[in-house]
């Protein structure tokens, strides 16, 4: 409890994002041997710079360093001599190595090219920038290289645009000269330009000599800092070993399409002698519309900094200087990019109908469900009784906007409202078509089609039908055709621009995959464009979406991987043949699972139990709070931001308002706002920030924007 109010104080504060930044770091740093424990710590200290960030306490002892090519100490000249690259006059790829001294570095690099030359033809430039050691006699002496020399020297930046303007190859490979390629690494690169004809810039992945992974690409932060993600892992660990969208990739090992680099001017100057620039490239790159790859297949080693460590205080100026820059530049698109955006499932059962009038008596509503539970045991806390929203009718406006502004206020995006349509028959319609009509609330939406039939499941009669489903594919053109007015409100939630729409079930259709057809032509024809399509992972789904027509995957705790409480509890309730399972268990192993190769958005559960729909045969997770829930989300969070592609860094909770199932982040009278809470701070500084003006509350995932404009703002 008193972690839960030093929070609430914290983010009431009057003070800006920076000033809250700055005392949160000062709060852990200073307190840090008495909540290193907490998930809260161990999410800030993840976000931490990450060359402050040692390797593990525990190393992972699988780990082999890679075969080096050994540091001379002297006999530069005569290793030299022999050293005999490919030099092609017509080359596919242009590699600039800029170097200044450490000379020992650079014959490492060269030799480790000649040790594993790619199959594509290539020339090498390297562009000395007025070294002072023995680099000019070492150039001079190796074959198959051109080079060039700066009189004074301009640094890294300036060197790699000189450079560039003598290339002949269709692509331009960046490559630091204290790097040691792997086999196959520029094949790899260029591979990803074939097959992903929207890349813009394709990284490698970037190891120690050690072996310890040092970067699979990397997260540009909104306050400027770069974050390598998978800093000091294992390289071979398969979230890795994907190729995927990254928003940055080291300038250690890049490459771009010559033509491409000389659009944007190549590196722009203001970030003259180095930092920054291979940010800012990234940036510029993904501006035009084109697309940042890590390729994971591509691997080099990185000795990280071996020139600028020689002077730590002129670095750290100019880092300075230049995330000024670059901040006031992107300060925008930073926010955009470092934010998760959290989704709630939202049930509309909180307002009665005819139907279940007829079906379970006058007046029923989910609260008829909660209110009658009672406990099946000592210790099980039933029921769940609602705090500041009370028993709520979901026909009145004001009901609907405190949700929203109390969902905002802890950092949620957006809710999820499941729909039932059963061959155009709706039910429980009636809160989502006046928030529609009214545009009240101003708040980010989307729909999952509960498209399961009705029964008598929750007095145990599961044969009985109330009402079915019916599906065909002129259903599925009749449902489709009724979300347009949905679809094409502002407030809709969209990825990369294309609108959200969720299937509960998915194996439920005939023919999930001329489902899909149907809806993608009938949006393209009424000028809605693209969908995005995502079935959730219930009852045992595991396949590909892509096998159904779909885009991606939503998971749906507790489904599945629900770990049993052992031993069982002993029951007061002589007729209970329920189960309870273990939450804290059930949380991590949802959160240890594998990751599938296909598009997977991450979903916590806060609690479960369904005793007041299923009293005697309920299922019942015992051991929630609101600290382990909030260690489950920012797991969630902190791997959907690294791993999860720009445009793409949702999660999911399971749910807002699911009273009857015990699953619900709304308040109730035991916990307070304490859900709520945790959620805040699971989210941490990845938030949705606040927007003056909310007429376009959802966020536009894409980067376009001017270049020209980005150019010139702070030159």
């Amino acid at each position: 409890m008193a972690g839960r109010a030093i929070r609430a104080i914290y983010h009431r504060l009057p003070l800006p994002a920076g000033g809250k930044i700055a005392l949160k770091s000062f709060s852990y740093r200073m307190f840090s041997p008495f909540i290193r424990h907490t998930a809260s710590y161990r999410h800030w200290r993840e976000q931490q710079n990450p060359e402050e960030v040692s390797y593990h306490d525990e190393p992972v002892s699988r780990i082999a360093p890679p075969h080096l090519f050994p540091s001379l100490e002297t006999g530069f000249l005569e290793a030299a001599v022999d050293l005999v690259l490919p030099l092609d006059p017509d080359p596919e790829v242009t590699i600039l190595m800029p170097v200044h001294n450490q000379v020992g570095f650079t014959l490492c690099c060269l030799q480790s090219i000649a040790a594993a030359p790619p199959r594509v033809s290539i020339e090498i430039i390297v562009i000395d920038d007025a070294s002072t050691d023995e680099t000019s006699e070492l150039l001079s002496a190796v074959t198959g290289i051109r080079h060039v020399r700066n009189d004074v020297n301009r640094g890294f930046l300036l060197s790699c645009n000189r450079g560039a303007a003598l290339a002949r190859g269709r692509y331009l490979h960046l490559l630091n000269n204290d790097t040691q390629v792997q086999a196959g690494w520029l094949d790899a690169l260029v591979d990803v330009f074939v097959h992903e004809p929207d890349t813009g810039i394709a990284g490698s992945k970037l190891i120690y000599p050690s072996g310890h992974l040092q970067e699979a690409g990397a997260a540009l932060k909104r306050d400027g800092r770069v974050e390598l993600i998978g800093l000091n892992g294992d390289p071979s660990e398969p979230v890795y070993s994907r190729r995927r969208r990254v928003d940055h990739c080291s300038g250690a090992s890049i490459l771009i399409e010559t033509s491409l680099f000389n659009r944007l001017g190549g590196f722009d100057e203001v970030y003259a002698p180095a930092y920054y620039e291979d940010c800012d490239l990234s940036l510029r790159v993904q501006a035009l519309g084109r697309h940042v790859v890590y390729e994971p297949s591509s691997v080099v080693l990185h000795h990280l900094s071996v020139s600028t460590n020689a002077r730590p205080s002129e670095k750290s100026t100019r880092i300075a200087a230049n995330s000024a820059i670059f901040l006031g530049r992107w300060q925008s698109t930073l926010d955009d990019l470092d934010t998760v955006r959290l989704i709630a499932f939202f049930l509309p059962q909180f307002h009665p109908i005819p139907e279940n009038d007829r079906w379970w008596g006058k007046g029923f509503t989910e609260w008829t469900n909660v209110t009658r539970a009672t406990p099946n045991f000592t210790g099980h806390r039933q029921p769940h009784l609602p705090a500041d929203l009370g028993f709520y009718d979901l026909r009145l406006a004001e009901t609907r906007q405190a949700q929203a502004d109390l969902a905002r206020d802890y950092g949620i995006y957006g809710f999820c409202y499941y729909h039932y349509w059963f061959a155009g028959k709706r039910l429980l319609q009636r809160p989502i078509d006046d928030m529609l009509a009214s545009g009240q609330p101003d708040f980010p939406f989307c729909i999952c089609w509960a498209n399961e039939s009705w029964s008598r499941r929750w007095d145990g009669r599961e044969a009985d039908i109330l009402i079915a489903q019916q599906h065909s594919e002129t259903d599925d053109l009749a449902f489709i055709r009724h979300l347009q007015p949905f679809l094409r409100d502002h407030r809709y939630i969209r990825i990369h621009g294309r609108p959200l729409i969720l299937v509960y079930r998915i194996e439920l259709f005939p023919e999930p995959r001329r489902t899909a057809e149907i809806w993608r032509e009938y949006c393209v024809r009424s000028g809605l464009g693209e969908i995005y399509l995502a079935c959730v992972q219930s009852f045992g789904l595991s396949s590909d979406p892509a096998d159904f027509g779909f885009d991606a995957i939503v998971e749906f705790p507790p489904h599945d991987l629900s770990v049993p409480l052992d031993p069982q509890p002993p029951t007061d309730n002589p007729a209970f043949s329920g189960q309870v399972y273990d939450y804290p268990a059930t949380a991590e192993r949802f959160m240890q699972r594998p990751l599938p190769d296909h598009r997977f958005f991450r979903t916590a559960m806060p609690s479960w139990d369904n005793t007041a729909r299923r009293q005697d045969a309920g299922t019942i997770f015992l051991h929630s709070t609101p600290e382990f829930y909030e260690h489950w989300l920012s797991t969630l969070v902190t791997q959907s931001r690294r791993l999860n592609p720009p445009g793409e860094r949702f999660v999911f909770v399971n749910a807002w308002n699911e009273w009857a199932e015990g699953n619900h982040l709304e308040p109730d009278q035991h916990y307070g706002h304490g859900y709520l809470e945790a959620t805040r701070a699971a989210l941490g500084d990845m938030a949705p920030l606040r927007r003056v003006s909310a007429s376009v509350p959802y966020v536009s995932t894409g980067l376009r924007t001017s270049v020209q404009s980005v150019r010139t703002s702070v030159c």
